[in-house]
């Protein structure tokens, strides 16, 4: 609860930026405004969130295009809600395939909020023998080349969209190969640096004893394998993990490309959309016939 004297905040964005809003929520120094999902709102939501942000002191907030959903929630409509003394602190959404060079996110037009089941994350080797019947394309290894084109291709994508919103610089916390637990779930050494960054972008003094992530891992309840041949390219040391982790129970990883191939079957769309989208990186890793 927080007090009037108080700086208030509000943090608008995915799961990444759900930690820095728990870590927020744990100083007694600053009031935290909660807010709906940006996904989730509809125009009855409006009058409130104008209303939370016009006493808002600091918005935390990833780059949404204008008139997200047909409402007027991009990040820069926001914005210009707030009290002119107010401070924007634009932080990019973290994208790594370095680790996991075959896993993407797919969003299908028609229907946004579609995932795969059991692990919501899509395997482009799993993609193409869906569009192709090539099955023997399940047991890929990327080269060593193709591994370390796949890390340098995630830093240089975060810089573009860091440059083409004028976000938060990050991008370089890519270049030493953290070790996260999926594409879009940063270690905890990531995401307590790119906290630190928000916190050193906001007025100076907010927060005289900043909350710390310490030894636990926000977005560590699913992991992702990673190939020894990933490991070896980049130059990591064998730590892993081999095997899936899905909110933390081990899953055979055959079972969830089998679940995955069985639901492309009869989810239209989502096959044609995956290679659309990641034509580029299907292209890098070579898993299309020329």
């Amino acid at each position: 609860m927080s007090t009037p004297d108080q700086p208030t905040v509000m943090v608008i964005g995915n799961c990444q930026a759900d930690v820095y809003r728990d870590l927020l929520r744990t100083s007694q120094e600053v009031g935290v405004i909660d807010v709906r999902p940006v996904y989730e709102m509809t125009a009855r939501d409006l009058p409130r969130l104008h209303a939370d942000l016009a006493r808002t002191d600091v918005l935390i907030i990833q780059p949404i295009r204008d008139d997200y959903r047909d409402l007027p929630l991009g990040h820069r409509q926001l914005a210009a809600r707030l009290p002119t003394s107010a401070s924007v602190a634009l932080v990019p959404v973290l994208r790594y395939a370095g680790l996991h060079p075959y896993q993407v996110l797919v969003r299908p037009p028609r229907d946004r909020s579609l995932v795969p089941p059991i692990a919501p994350y899509h395997d482009l080797r799993t993609l193409v023998a869906a569009a192709t019947g090539d099955h023997d394309l399940l047991g890929a290894t990327p080269a060593t080349e193709q591994a370390r084109a796949s890390a340098s291709e995630s830093v240089e994508a975060l810089r573009a969209r860091e440059q083409a919103h004028g976000a938060l610089p990050v991008s370089d916390l890519l270049e030493d190969y953290p070790r996260w637990h999926t594409i879009n779930h940063p270690d905890r050494q990531t995401l307590a640096t790119v906290f630190a960054r928000i916190l050193g972008h906001l007025p100076a003094g907010l927060l005289s004893d900043p909350p710390r992530i310490g030894d636990r891992e926000p977005l560590g309840a699913t992991r992702a394998p990673v190939d020894p041949a990933v490991e070896r390219a980049l130059g990591l040391p064998e730590t892993g993990p081999r095997g899936w982790l899905v909110d933390g129970a081990p899953v055979p990883e055959r079972e969830i490309v089998d679940a995955h191939l069985a639901w492309y079957a009869v989810t239209p769309g989502v096959v044609d959309e995956g290679l659309r989208r990641h034509a580029t990186r299907i292209e890098l890793l070579g898993l299309m016939p020329a």
